[in-house]
């Protein structure tokens, strides 16, 4: 736990936010659960608390559970900025466990080289960029589950035991969609290396890990396919589809400058893997050459503007591929580590030669948070809250703010630009719809009135006030028919504008409420006798386990 502090020292001595490329996105989706929380729902379907207030679908498109590690923190600690830190903190501390104990069940007994492989895969300039430069939190997530992921491949191969591989698939596919499809194709092709290994009764078993990963990750992709066929949806930013120049992210791995590529110490497996070739057992010989794969194939040496019009376009980024030698080569460090470390008679020297590699894992852990927190600490406070005319800046391509107390927390919380998985329909009038104006339009037209709103657990209350008997289309997005609408107390049927936002026809002048709740109880009621039905197959050991 100790380490895990110092991976964010640099951060908790201000005590303040610094700005990342999607941190205010991943603030908004634990601000929507925390606030769900407080109402008993921990599963949220839409928006109503963040996100501009207006109904998105985004809490189901995306997988929540990161969120609610740090949700948890917030109701335990309640101060925002600290208890972010303090899930960092557990984050970092969850992935060491899992790090440790994955590299053992492998290499039984071998504690030099499963501490070194814990502490340097979660000490990386990568993590810690992913954590702080991009604050992609679904990424940092899913890479806490990768060494677990490939020890129950391991195991999967060796013994036919799968239930390892089941809950690191489903913990992957419940934190980060992109890094699931990654680690599937990964899967496969370390698969069809070993083809020779793959028995009848292995693939039964391999049947039943995915079925049992279909089940316990239904909260997330039942809910997605519900909302995703119900409506064309915009899609999540494209990138341009590049390779990566070599060696230019050489450089970044020599210089612990590396955002995107990989560590030194990833690079240093890389060389020893090598050196030690001949003695590496099998399975660190196939990583190896996975490793060099993925570098190759990622690079500017494959024509990937190719690819741009194409579905493979999705992955946005070349580089994220690389996870996978960061992971591998280290494992690979951490193996060859232990070997050297051991052929020392001595203890104390043993001791000593293992002391100096934490030693220097740390200090290339501070240079990475100096880093970010050097280039974000005379960055703009966010004073006030954020409106589509007065947003977060950039400074170098990088969002470049910071937040030093509560207030200013509460502010990054205002106006959110991003549109991933509105209605293709509502883009038109996004900024009319979204914080904090929340336009209401009068008959069909561009006239609007203003309305206020009062958020609750999947549900808002919108008032406003008109003039004259009119048709109102208010700023909720509505995306498909699992709505409940009440005017003034009254409930009355749903109704659907063009810009696919709730429309109340022939509201009399006055003031009035609409209660508008989304309820999709077949939807819930699937994924709880599924997710537990899961959860019981996994747990569940029956007297003759000797394939589980």
């Amino acid at each position: 736990m100790a380490l895990s502090i110092f991976n964010v020292i640099l951060f908790l001595r201000y005590g303040w936010l610094f700005g990342a490329q999607d941190f205010q996105f991943h603030l908004q989706r634990i601000e929507e659960l925390y606030q769900n929380s407080q109402h008993f729902n921990f599963f949220p379907s839409i928006a109503t608390f963040a996100f501009n207030q207006n109904g998105s679908a985004v809490m189901s498109m995306y997988p929540k559970l990161p969120l609610y590690l740090f949700a948890a923190c917030r109701l335990v600690i309640r101060q925002p900025i600290i208890s972010y830190y303090i899930g960092i903190i557990l984050m970092t501390f969850i992935g060491m466990v899992t790090a440790y104990f994955s590299y053992l069940s492998i290499e039984q007994g071998k504690t030099i080289g499963a501490y070194t492989f814990a502490v340097a895969y979660m000490m990386s300039g990568l993590l810690i960029n992913t954590n702080f430069t991009a604050a992609d939190l679904g990424i940092s997530f899913s890479l806490l589950f990768l060494p677990l992921v490939f020890a129950g491949l391991y195991h999967w191969l060796t013994s036919n035991h799968y239930k390892m591989l089941t809950v690191g698939i489903s913990l992957i596919c419940l934190s980060h969609v992109l890094n699931f499809i990654f680690v599937i194709v990964t899967l496969v092709l370390l698969t069809i290396i070993n083809f020779k290994k793959v028995t009848k009764n292995k693939l039964i078993n391999l049947v039943k890990a995915i079925v049992l990963t279909v089940l316990v990750t239904s909260s997330f992709w039942l809910p997605a396919y519900s909302f995703g066929t119900s409506v064309k949806m915009a899609s999540p930013q494209k990138f341009p589809l590049a390779g990566i120049n070599l060696p230019k992210y050489l450089f970044l791995t020599l210089t612990n400058s590396t955002w995107s590529s990989i560590s030194i110490v990833a690079l240093l497996g890389l060389i020893l893997g090598f050196v030690f070739y001949r003695t590496l057992p099998k399975y660190l010989k196939q990583i190896l050459w996975i490793s060099i794969f993925y570098i190759v194939v990622i690079s500017n040496i494959f024509p990937w503007y190719l690819l741009q019009d194409t579905k493979i376009s999705i992955i946005q980024f070349t580089w994220r591929f690389l996870i996978f030698p960061q992971c591998f080569l280290i494992l690979i460090f951490s193996y060859c580590l232990n070997d050297i470390i051991q052929r020392f008679s001595k203890k104390n020297v043993r001791r000593l030669v293992f002391s100096v590699f934490i030693l220097v894992f740390l200090v290339l852990s501070l240079h990475s948070q100096f880093r970010i927190t050097h280039f974000e600490i005379n960055a703009p406070e966010v004073a006030s809250p954020l409106t589509k005319d007065q947003n977060l800046q950039y400074k170098d391509g990088i969002v470049w703010f910071k937040a030093t107390n509560s207030y200013e927390y509460q502010n990054i919380l205002g106006f959110i630009g991003t549109k991933d998985y509105y209605p293709k329909n509502t883009l038109p009038v996004f900024d009319k719809i979204g914080y904090p104006e929340h336009h209401a339009f009068i008959n069909n037209t561009a006239i609007t009135v203003p309305t206020k709103n009062k958020a609750g657990s999947n549900q808002s209350d919108i008032s406003f006030h008109s003039s004259h008997t009119a048709s109102i289309e208010l700023p909720f997005v509505i995306y498909n028919h699992h709505y409940q609408i009440k005017l003034d107390s009254k409930k009355i049927p749903l109704n659907i504008s063009k810009h696919q936002l709730l429309l109340i026809k022939n509201v009399k002048a006055g003031t009035h409420t609409v209660h508008v709740q989304y309820k999709n109880n077949a939807i819930t009621i699937a994924v709880a006798l599924m997710t537990v039905a899961g959860f019981i197959a996994i747990i569940y050991v029956p007297k003759k386990h000797h394939s589980v």
